[in-house]
């Protein structure tokens, strides 16, 4: 990640990050100096794979990644058919036919969609079609009604027609061992039509993860009950949610944990047979009250360290019985920039995604951005196109508690380590989290 610059020039494309396969990852000493952002991301995307692929029927397999070339049992379509209302006929009988001497066929038949034709073509003969419909055996072209005019059981086309017209060919979408979708194509709704076109009721594709959600603190009550003075609704479960539920994930919110190491891991180790990932909020600062680390330190495999970046200095991650585990800190703020600077890439990996990276575009800064100068900032801003560029105006101050200021903005912009102050009228390159705005 790189922050500001006075003119980026062109500035190449974000490359998307993969981690590459197994392997323990390296120990994070927690009383070292603070890591960089990439490397720490890196470090964990390097200790995540896919889940393990399993079958799943169309409707369930949406937005999920193919783990498996998949090509077309049947030409699709399977047969023949009419592109337009009309007869089918011989192009031979029709091939000087003219509004002044149209050609005089018989109406031998009808063809109907979703039945075969009830009759074949010979020379001087037609048959009745609606489109959809089977092109039925002799006929080679196909004569729009309105080119038409019924007589008793005789029909005068107007027009000569070449061989094919109007004539939808078998397999013309695809033949028979065609490829249809490939391995590592994300499956949406074209997608799941062609497969379904081609009589696959279910592929094997990379399943979503299932990730459990906890939220430590005394202070925390849920949503929707009394909170007493001195008490905090819990944000952070609801925070995290809505981003699993947005990244593709199947997330479970598995409550308040209070500040007992023993409960912690007693939440935890319940849900390891039901979870593909755990995400904890709250407990991996320094201080007395640090309750993931005094339940996880000698347990697993789990690191605690600190980020070279603001908000969310203080992470968590490693392993709780082979389950990933991250654990964030408290405010609000640096859980949601943590998920998506650290765990939605690797969800995403998770999932068989390649492209596991939030885009990236440079904005000119509408005002100044301060902060930590040891530190990668990630400032809340709201993104929007004006004359021919994009800009970028902060969406209120820099507090981690202030997670309004995120429901407002669309894009995190990326001060870099050593710039204590990213001046208004530089650019500076933004994360998108969520749709840009248009100048109004």
């Amino acid at each position: 990640m790189t922050g500001f610059v006075a003119d980026p020039g062109h500035a190449e494309p974000a490359h998307l990050a993969e981690g590459g396969g197994h392997g323990s990852h390296e120990h994070l000493d927690e009383a070292g100096e603070m890591r960089p952002v990439d490397e720490v991301r890196s470090s964990i995307l390097h200790n995540i794979e896919p889940l393990a692929p399993i079958e799943l029927h169309l409707q369930e397999a949406f937005g999920c990644v193919m783990a498996k070339d998949v090509v077309a049992e049947l030409d699709i379509p399977s047969f023949s058919s009419s592109a337009m209302d009309g007869f089918a006929v011989r192009a031979s009988d029709v091939a000087s036919a003219t509004t002044d001497q149209p050609a005089t066929l018989l109406i031998a038949g009808k063809a109907l969609i979703g039945h075969a034709p009830d009759s074949t073509v010979g020379a001087g003969e037609a048959v009745r079609i609606a489109t959809g419909a089977p092109i039925p055996a002799g006929a080679d072209a196909i004569a729009p009604i309105e080119h038409c005019v019924v007589q008793g059981e005789t029909v005068h086309v107007l027009r000569a027609f070449d061989g094919g017209a109007n004539i939808r060919p078998a397999g013309q979408d695809a033949r028979a061992g065609a490829l249809l979708v490939p391995t590592g194509r994300r499956l949406s709704g074209p997608e799941l039509g062609l497969l379904a076109s081609s009589g696959h009721a279910s592929v094997l594709v990379y399943p979503r993860p299932r990730v459990v959600v906890l939220s430590t603190g005394d202070e925390l009550v849920e949503p929707g009950r009394p909170a007493a003075f001195g008490m905090v609704r819990d944000a952070n479960a609801y925070t995290l949610y809505g981003a699993l539920r947005e990244s593709g994930a199947v997330p479970y919110v598995g409550g308040i944990v209070r500040d007992d190491p023993d409960l912690l891991k007693e939440a935890i180790l319940g849900f390891t047979a039901r979870a593909d990932c755990f995400i904890s909020s709250g407990g991996v600062s320094v201080g007395e009250r640090d309750v993931v680390k005094k339940a996880f330190f000698r347990r697993g495999d789990i690191d605690f360290y600190k980020v070279a970046m603001q908000p969310g200095m203080p992470q968590g991650f490693g392993r709780v019985d082979g389950v990933p585990y991250f654990g964030l800190p408290g405010n609000p703020v640096s859980v949601f920039v943590s998920f998506e600077v650290f765990i939605r890439p690797a969800l995403l990996k998770m999932m068989g995604r390649r492209d596991i990276l939030r885009p990236e575009i440079w904005a000119v800064l509408e005002s100044d951005i301060s902060g930590a100068q040891d530190k990668l900032q990630f400032a809340r801003v709201r993104v929007w196109r004006d004359r021919g560029e994009w800009r970028a105006a902060t969406t209120g101050p820099s507090g981690s508690n202030l997670l309004g200021t995120v429901a407002k903005a669309n894009g995190l912009a990326m001060i870099p380590v050593g710039a204590a102050t990213a001046p208004a009228g530089s650019r500076a390159k933004v994360m998108l989290f969520r749709a840009l705005e248009e100048e109004a």
